[in-house]
């Protein structure tokens, strides 16, 4: 019994034990496990499906209708039947079928260059966030250091103030810096384990949202060499929602074909058998025809005429959107690289400030220059991470602005 019971645990126990443990993941590992998991895909496939479902609902030809009738027809004392079997198919003569199926077609390609755009956004999304937990992650390295300075020279404080050369003002000044960067530390803490959880609703299914993500890349800055109308060019030839937005533009001109055709009357075709209960048979054909006369199909004429113009005047708008993404993701680009380079003379790194902490002890520094100089430390080192993210988040944008121009670039 003993036995069964500590199995039972331990089976019961185990998932939890397994999903506590940290996971190293990379940035194209990641991009791997979104592609394979993201239920923010999901919903973006999902949405693909309902739009295709729309086109072939809308390419769909009629039924064909069959009906059995009977009628007892009595003369006198006699007993007289018929029995028709009737097999009644709507034609339209004009090819409606064939614009609505080239329409539909072209409605379900811009589906799926819809999702594949939603998608391509959506792992901008999870790389921004990977580059915001990085920089969290160094930023509480730099905070733990700054902690790990004033800690020790509090230690020392309070030595020296058993010996009487240290004031209990000095002392309590440490005691707020000590506080003070606590504080920050913890809500950096905080931030990063939001932000992680954020993360992982985009790589695991729900049962696995308590993993602990550890990164295995570390972010840099890397130039791009491209010329912004390249840049241009290329997302107006290549991105996947102007694509589809131009494939809904040619889409909606079919549809509004079809509806001009759709005003002239079509042809409702009857082929049937009779039967007659004096033995007589034979084959019924019939045909009818709607008279255009009060419903000239004035209503959705106007209606497809309306959307296909809204729909070309959009495209026009998108594609001056197009150019005015492009050109202000490189610009943010260019600005942030820009930034990096003025700093790169300007950073403070551990080793100086352990020197400087041994200068203090040393009485070569005053209280204020060590608090000081662990500030400028933390300013600088913190300012050069968020830059480092910055940047790779704009490029990141770029990437989606431009069609996947950069991420072509650089995996050739």
């Amino acid at each position: 019994m003993i036995r069964y019971i500590r199995w039972t645990l331990l089976l019961v126990l185990f998932p939890a034990l397994v999903h506590a443990q940290s996971t190293s993941i990379s940035l194209d590992e990641a991009v791997e496990l979104f592609k394979q998991n993201s239920l923010q895909q999901e919903l973006a496939r999902y949405e693909q499906l309902r739009k295709q479902g729309e086109a072939s609902r809308y390419k769909a030809y009629p039924n064909p209708e069959i009906s059995v009738s009977r009628e007892q027809l009595n003369a006198g004392t006699v007993d007289y039947e018929e029995t028709t079997y009737m097999l009644s198919q709507p034609i339209e003569l004009l090819g409606q079928p064939f614009l609505r199926s080239r329409s539909a077609s072209k409605s379900q390609k811009a589906a799926e260059l819809q999702f594949e755009y939603d998608r391509l956004q959506l792992i901008r999304q999870l790389k921004s966030l990977y580059a915001e937990y990085w920089q969290l992650s160094e930023k509480l390295e730099i905070y733990n250091r700054a902690l790990d300075v004033i800690r020790k020279a509090r230690s020392a404080a309070k030595s020296r103030q058993s010996e009487g050369t240290f004031s209990a003002l000095q002392l309590q000044r440490f005691n707020v810096e000590l506080s003070r960067y606590r504080k920050q530390r913890d809500q950096i803490q905080l931030n990063r384990k939001q932000t992680g959880n954020r993360l992982a609703t985009y790589l695991f299914p729900g049962g696995e949202l308590d993993t602990e993500i550890q990164l295995s890349d570390s972010l840099s800055v890397e130039p791009i060499n491209m010329k912004e109308q390249l840049l241009i060019q290329y997302a107006l030839a290549n991105r996947a929602d102007l694509i589809a937005l131009e494939q809904m533009v040619d889409a909606s001109e079919l549809q509004y074909k079809v509806e001009k055709r759709d005003r002239l009357p079509d042809l409702n075709l009857n082929v049937g058998y009779k039967e007659q209960s004096d033995g007589a048979e034979g084959f019924v054909i019939g045909g009818s025809i709607k008279l255009p006369i009060f419903n000239q199909n004035r209503g959705n004429i106007t209606t497809t005429r309306a959307q296909s113009r809204s729909q070309q005047t959009e495209l026009t708008l998108k594609q001056q959107a197009v150019r005015n993404q492009v050109s202000t993701a490189y610009e943010r680009v260019k600005l942030i690289l820009e930034q990096w380079r003025s700093m790169q003379d300007d950073g403070m790194d551990q080793s100086m400030l352990g020197a400087t902490r041994a200068a203090y002890q040393q009485g070569r520094y005053s209280l204020v220059e060590l608090l000081d100089a662990t500030q400028a430390y933390v300013d600088g080192q913190t300012m050069i991470y968020e830059t480092i993210a910055d940047y790779n988040q704009a490029l990141f944008e770029l990437d989606v602005q431009s069609a996947g121009r950069i991420s072509n670039s650089q995996n050739n």
